[in-house]
């Protein structure tokens, strides 16, 4: 082999290596932003007085939220973290986490977060999860779909109040930040929110939580592990 050769494979490894080592600093990137972002949702759960907290929190994200959008006495606010580079070389399918905050009457007043892997395409998996803030009856803990053998398995939603038990909130927000990085993606509901669900079969999944929603059959049922 010539030198020229040589030289020219030389070049192809390092700029091979060079690529290997961005996209993997754009996964750990993208993966350390997401749960920097949730761990400040849970503390923005814990907080006594969470809009004194979201207005922290709107200072620390500052550059990432858009201008506010007001109608009457309602304020929403935006926040998407997407897999921007990983999705653009096909590394992985476009994966997002998006969060709006709701403020009424200047008070926070909902919060909602959407986690979707393989954005646009046929029933691409998503979870919805809505917190409420409120002084009473904030309690609640709504799945759906709930139960065993259940579906569909690629759309699910969890809704409860700032005063659910730590349980049931911990295990709301423990998305599988790994569907941001993933080659294929996460495929169901029970990979984006494993906490929340198991698949049992193709079509279907089971509740791991109790939900508000279970009929008198589905808690006598017991969890699957």
């Amino acid at each position: 082999m010539n030198s020229v050769a040589r030289r020219s494979l030389t070049i192809l490894g390092v700029a091979v290596a060079l690529f290997c080592a961005v996209m993997a600093s754009s996964a750990l990137f993208t993966r350390r932003k997401a749960k920097v972002l949730i761990d400040d949702l849970k503390r923005l759960d814990a907080a006594a007085d969470p809009t004194s907290v979201f207005r922290s929190f709107q200072q620390k994200h500052g550059d990432e939220f858009p201008r506010e959008k007001c109608i009457a006495d309602k304020c929403y606010y935006e926040l998407v973290i997407r897999n921007r580079v990983l999705s653009t070389f096909h590394l992985a399918p476009r994966t997002e986490i998006r969060t709006y905050f709701t403020l009424y009457r200047g008070s926070l007043g909902m919060l909602n977060v959407e986690y979707t892997s393989a954005v646009f395409k046929q029933n691409s998996p998503i979870v919805g999860l809505q917190e409420a803030f409120c002084s009473v009856e904030c309690d609640g803990f709504y799945l759906n779909p709930h139960g065993r053998d259940v579906g569909p398995v690629w759309n699910g939603s969890v809704a409860f109040g700032q005063k659910s038990t730590p349980d049931q909130k911990q295990a709301a927000f423990a998305l599988n930040l790994t569907c941001l990085a993933a080659f294929g993606g996460c495929k169901d509901i029970s990979e984006l929110l494993p906490s929340l669900w198991k698949r049992t079969s193709p079509g279907a999944v089971s509740s791991r939580v109790r939900s508000n929603s279970d009929s008198t059959a589905e808690t006598s049922q017991p969890l699957p592990e």
